[in-house]
C-alpha cells in the first residue's frame, strides 16, 4: 500500500460523504497541510498533516491564554485525557500564539476507513473537549 499524501487524503476525504458527512476539504496557505471542514459539526475544521511515517489530525480548541487557572486546567487535562479514545491533549504557537489542541496520528500506512475513523472520532471528541473548556471557563470544574 502506498503512503498517505495530501493528495490522496484530499481525495479521500472529499469523495466519501457517508462517512464524514458534509465537508469541504481545502489547502492551507502553507501549503503543507489540508482542511477538512465538517459542515454538521458546526464548521469544524480539522487540520490534517501527512509526512513521512505519519498523518496527524488536529483541532485547535482555544486560545490558552483564555483558560483561567492554566496550571489547574491542565492538570485536570492530562489526569482525565483517557476518557477521549484516540486524542490526546496539546499545547501548539500559532503567530507567536498558544493554543490548546486536541490530535491524534495515524501510521501512514493506514486503511482509508482507519483514516476517516481518525478524522470522525477526534472532530467528535473535539465538541466533548469544547464543551468541557466551556464548563471550566464557567467554574464547573473544581481546581
Amino acid at each position: 500500500m502506498k503512503k498517505w499524501n495530501l493528495a490522496s487524503l484530499t481525495e479521500l476525504f472529499a469523495s466519501d460523504p457517508e462517512a464524514l458527512g458534509d465537508v469541504d476539504v481545502t489547502v492551507v496557505e502553507t501549503g503543507d497541510v489540508i482542511r477538512v471542514t465538517l459542515k454538521e459539526k458546526g464548521d469544524l475544521d480539522v487540520l490534517v498533516a501527512a509526512g513521512g511515517d505519519q498523518v496527524l489530525a488536529s483541532v485547535m480548541l482555544a486560545p490558552a491564554d483564555t483558560i483561567p487557572r492554566r496550571e489547574a486546567f491542565e492538570r485536570m487535562v492530562l489526569s482525565t485525557h483517557k476518557l477521549l479514545p484516540l486524542s490526546t491533549f496539546g499545547i501548539v504557537t500559532i503567530d507567536g500564539k498558544e493554543y490548546y489542541e486536541l490530535f491524534g496520528s495515524l501510521s501512514a500506512n493506514s486503511t482509508a476507513e482507519s483514516m476517516v475513523e481518525e478524522v470522525a472520532v477526534l472532530a467528535t471528541n473535539a465538541v466533548d473537549a469544547a464543551n468541557m473548556i466551556e464548563e471550566w471557563k464557567n467554574g464547573e470544574f473544581a481546581a
